[in-house]
């Protein structure tokens, strides 16, 4: 038989093989009232404490025998101040006043420390008698107290342990407890460490032994419980670090680390340590919703607050909404202790430069991402500020800005507003939802990924609750046809790799279509009725806590009449949470409430004794507020990626009784939702999504390309030579855009490439990575030469674009890829056309003179309507030409024409200098001499004349937003009427040519010219 006391030699083994000494409770020589060993204790102390005298060392351990009160909690977070940072005595040496403090254990010296396992100690406690199963020991101070089942006894549990321990603690033996740092509860098949504080649903397991070992398969063969906590957690170097920076106190409780928690943030606190010395971006840790990441980020910065290789940093938390700021400041604030300050949160960017300008060291600091757009400039170059950013995937993007095409405007992200401020501060990046794939914005901000804690593995942890989905969308009348017709529309809005503003009105006119099918009165009472008769049915509902998700204010407040028209009875237990808004009606702005009522709602409607048992939202409560005991979301509001598993999070908290969590879609969110997951369901902790399916659809690409490719020879690629693979990269862009239907072949294939590759890459050899690197730099290659703005340089992997980079210095082909950038030819001179017109890359050079082409004419516009329109028509027939090749000699004729173009195009700009007129003149000159009649019928000079005078007549009656103004447009129009009278222009002409300058001179005046 397989009795406790076997399984306790098991586990004194293991000790024993961690090097921890072991003596049997019975053959300590002890009072068994005292629960400290006293006599390793002073031994102990005074090895640790050699500078300082034993009469102050006595007086330490009476400190920590006597306490001032009998409450286990507060003995407990008083003792392990005392053990984390040692005890202040004063003591009175040679007549003088003498401070000290002494340690309790040397954190810096591992082996100056004595570590004892002991098992079956009788501890007496007024009159009662106990025996612990197993107390672990350090310099004589019981730190860890195990309570062990028998294996073989089937109906006795890991919750029996549970038990004996909290009995012990409440009622038996609590002085015990004082100084334990943790328990461990084990029946031989699970093994699980938790608090004093903590229920029983909060003893979690340790999955890993070393930090770069993977989490095993809790159900497979080679998972052991047991080994892996003992030699996880008990490791003496690893056990003291828990102790002393992985255990934090807040008001209601004590927290200690999961292992997640504890490895994810080792490796945190060395990210940053590297990258201060570095570019400062320490990288992306994701860990999901509801698997702790409020503390995760609170034990990190208390470690680097502590660590000296730091300096006493700064620590400034950047949230992106109020509301994720109020939830993460809270934590941080009941942490205050461990994080040795109390945070502050600033409100304004001036709060932000007034508390780092009043400090050289030191302090922990709150505000929102969006309060470092008010203004930029500088606020601190101090290198020891640490930034923590959380959920950074949605606002820290766009460093290098992007062009506005409808305005000039180049628009920038809040990183670079951030990182101006702060040009020499270390960032850290946290987000509970995984990084989009196809965008890794993010990565580049912050750096490399730290450490992925995922949905599934949490969910096997029990860090959270499985979600569980359930449709009722047949339940309600929808218009599948607008409904089919939106999601088309989600789609197109995601997949477009450059979103035109003409699709983001069709959008929003879809929406609209969208409200008034969701708004619509009947199936408001559809969903309300199916709401109630679902929420009314379930039985299993562990607090009765619902959250229903509405379309919109609107929505939101049909849905809180309705049920209230249906169930009269439910008025105190349904309740708005929205954002005020002016606009509201007054009935409306009354439920609403004030911020003050909404923060009264959030208390109630945690209290589970409360009445207030279903809320009606919209976007607030969405993120950033737990509620464990509410188990039901009904989703009545399309929602996708981040915000939608976001959203959803809210029901997977852990929570006595709660076996899950219930999302009810009245929408139909289903593929979306399963969408998401598959991001969520990561099983591999170092690359996000890395997937066989991933790799066989790469695969299948890289096929299709081959095939292309098949008389195409790139073997070279795969050498020693950058030169050679430059080469073969411009030959491949010119062989691609041979042939029109080739080159869309291959660019939707390399879109699909780009995209999926990010996915799957760690599943690939190195040579199809070096293959995969060539295909998609030729893309890159052909959109620099073909597509208008900033080439997109993050589109291929490092090596490819150093490469490219490199080359742009040694050739001047690549440089040519700029051409027409600017305000005029200068790149396009004589030297550079016959480059162009060499290049055996005939379809580059052409791409090249055709984007600069374009932009001069777009240029010209600007300044001389009739030259632009003469010449845009030009320039389309010549890029119809090409866009319609068959062959070399059709590419060759194209670059020809394109070269005869520029050259008539420049003389058309510069022939107003032989008449003596100037840009603006020769503009008016355009005009009129637009019909041929005016030219066979008036005289050149008098048509110059006219030309000049109508300049000198603009000039002078322009006057501010004179496109605006329609009377100062018609004083215009009727000042060059009577100037074409005086010079007798033919009167049946007049009027076109009227039109023609006031358009011109309405171009003019929009340009600034």
């Amino acid at each position: 038989m397989f009795t406790e006391e076997s399984f306790e030699n098991v586990v004194i083994q293991y000790l024993k093989e961690l090097n921890y000494d072991y003596i049997h409770g019975s053959n300590l020589t002890r009072e068994n009232k005292e629960v400290l060993l006293l006599k390793n204790l002073k031994t102990s102390l005074i090895n640790i404490n050699k500078e300082i005298p034993e009469s102050s060392i006595d007086y330490a351990i009476k400190k920590i025998q006597n306490f001032e009160t009998n409450d286990v909690f507060t003995n407990n977070k008083l003792f392990h101040k005392y053990l984390t940072e040692g005890i202040e005595v004063t003591d009175f040496i040679d007549g003088k006043t003498v401070y000290h403090t002494v340690k309790l254990i040397d954190f810096d010296n591992i082996k100056n420390n004595d570590f004892l396992a002991v098992n079956q100690l009788e501890i007496v406690e007024d009159d009662i008698k106990k025996i612990p199963d197993l107390i672990i020991y350090v310099n004589g101070i019981p730190l860890v107290c195990m309570e062990l089942k028998s294996t073989s006894r089937e109906e006795v549990t890991i919750e029996d342990a549970y038990n004996q321990l909290m009995n012990y603690k409440e009622v038996h033996i609590p002085s015990l407890f004082y100084y334990n740092a943790f328990l461990i509860i084990s029946d031989g098949v699970n093994t699980k460490a938790g608090t004093i504080t903590a229920p029983f649903n909060r003893f979690m397991e340790w999955k890993k032994i070393n930090i770069e070992d993977e989490v095993k398969d809790t159900l497979g063969v080679n998972y052991k419980n047991l080994d892996t906590l003992l030699y996880g957690m008990f490791d003496k170097e690893r056990f003291l670090d828990i102790i002393k920076n992985f255990i934090l106190f807040i008001p209601k409780g004590k927290i200690l680390a999961q292992y997640h928690q504890y490895y994810g943030m080792k490796k945190a606190i060395d990210s940053v340590i590297n990258a201060v010395d570095n570019d400062g971006r320490a990288g992306v840790v994701w860990h999901t919703q509801g698997s702790g990441k409020s503390f995760s980020m609170t034990f990190l910065a208390g470690n680097l607050i502590k660590d000296k290789r730091l300096e006493s940093p700064t620590i400034l938390v950047i949230t992106d909404r109020n509301d994720l700021d109020d939830q993460l400041f809270s934590t941080f604030c009941s942490a205050s202790e461990f994080l040795r300050q109390e945070p502050i949160k600033c409100d304004s960017r001036l709060d932000v430069k007034t508390f780092l300008e009043g400090r050289k060291t030191g302090g922990v600091v709150f505000s929102t991402i969006q309060k470092f757009e008010e203004e930029t400039g500088l606020l601190s170059d101090r290198k020891n500020i640490i930034v923590m950013v959380d959920e950074a995937h949605r606002t820290q993007y766009n460093l290098d800005g992007k062009l506005d095409i409808n305005t000039g405007e180049i628009k920038y992200g809040y990183a670079k507003y951030l990182r101006e401020s702060l040009p020499n501060a270390t960032y850290i990046a946290f987000t509970g939802t995984p990084i989009d794939n196809t965008d890794k914005s993010t990565y580049s901000v912050f750096g490399d990924l730290i450490d992925v804690y995922d949905m599934t593995q949490a969910v096997e942890d029990g860090a959270t609750v499985k979600i569980y989905y359930e449709s009722r969308i047949a339940k309600v009348k929808l218009d599948k046809y607008y409904m089919n017709l939106i999601d088309q529309e989600y789609y197109d809005m995601q997949v477009k790799e450059d979103v035109e503003s003409y699709i983001i009105d069709q959008s929003q006119k879809q929406m609209s279509k969208m409200e008034q099918i969701i708004c619509n009165e009947d199936r408001i009472k559809e969903v309300v009725s199916d709401i109630i008769a679902h929420y009314e049915d379930r039985k299993n509902q562990v607090a009765g806590k619902a959250m229903i998700v509405a379309y919109s204010r609107i929505s939101a407040y049909m849905m809180y009449k309705e049920i209230l028209k249906q169930r009269p009875d439910y008025k105190n237990k349904v309740k708005m949470v929205m954002s005020t808004n002016n606009s509201d009606s007054q009935e409306l702005a009354k439920l609403v409430g004030t911020k003050k009522e909404q923060k009264k709602r959030e208390e109630e409607f945690r209290d589970l004794d409360s009445e207030f048992k279903i809320v009606i939202v919209v976007d607030m409560w969405l993120t950033g507020f737990d509620v464990p005991a509410l188990d039901t979301m009904y989703i009545d509001k399309p929602m996708k990626e981040h915000n939608l598993m976001q959203a959803i999070a809210r029901v997977n908290r852990v929570f006595p009784g709660k076996s899950g969590g219930l999302v009810v879609d009245y929408i139909g969110i289903k593929k979306e939702l399963f969408e998401a997951l598959k991001t969520y369901s990561n099983r591999d902790q170092d690359k996000i999504q890395e997937n066989s399916e991933a790799k066989d659809i790469t695969l299948d690409i890289l096929e299709i390309l081959r095939n292309e490719f098949h008389n195409f020879d790139y073997e070279g690629f795969f050498g020693d030579s950058d030169k050679l693979r430059y080469d073969l990269i411009r030959n491949g862009a010119e062989f691609v855009q041979f042939d029109e239907n080739r080159k869309n072949l291959f660019m939707e294939q390399t879109k699909k490439l780009k995209d999926v590759y990010k996915i799957c890459s760690s599943l690939l050899t190195k040579r199809i990575k070096d293959e995969i690197s060539f295909f998609i730099a030729i893309r890159s290659f052909i959109m620099k030469t073909t597509k208008k703005g900033v080439p997109d340089l993050k589109e291929i992997n490092e090596r490819i674009a150093k490469m490219l980079e490199e080359a742009i210095i040694g050739d001047e082909v690549i440089v040519l890829t700029k051409a027409g950038s600017g305000e005029t030819f200068d790149l396009l001179d004589d030297e550079n056309m016959m480059k162009l017109k060499m290049m055996p890359q005939k379809n580059i050079a052409a791409n090249i003179l055709m984007r600069a082409m374009r932009d001069k004419v777009e240029q010209i516009k600007k300044k001389n309507i009739v030259v632009s329109r003469t010449f845009s028509e030009k320039l389309e027939r010549i890029i119809e030409k090409y866009n319609n090749r068959h062959d070399e000699k059709d590419v060759y004729e194209v670059l020809e024409a394109l070269v005869e173009f520029k050259e008539e195009l420049l003389k058309a700009i510069e022939s107003g200098d032989a008449m003596d007129l100037t840009y603006e003149e020769k503009a008016f000159f355009d005009v009129l001499t637009s019909d041929p009649e005016v030219i066979a019928t008036m005289e050149d000079d008098i048509l110059i004349k006219i030309a000049k005078d109508l300049s000198k007549t603009v000039k002078e009656n322009l006057c501010p937003a004179w496109h605006e103004r329609k009377q100062a447009q018609a004083k215009m129009r009727m000042k060059i009427k009577k100037l074409l009278k005086k010079y007798d222009y033919p009167p049946n002409k007049s009027e076109k040519a009227v039109e023609g300058v006031m358009e011109q001179v309405t171009l003019q005046c929009i340009t600034g010219l």
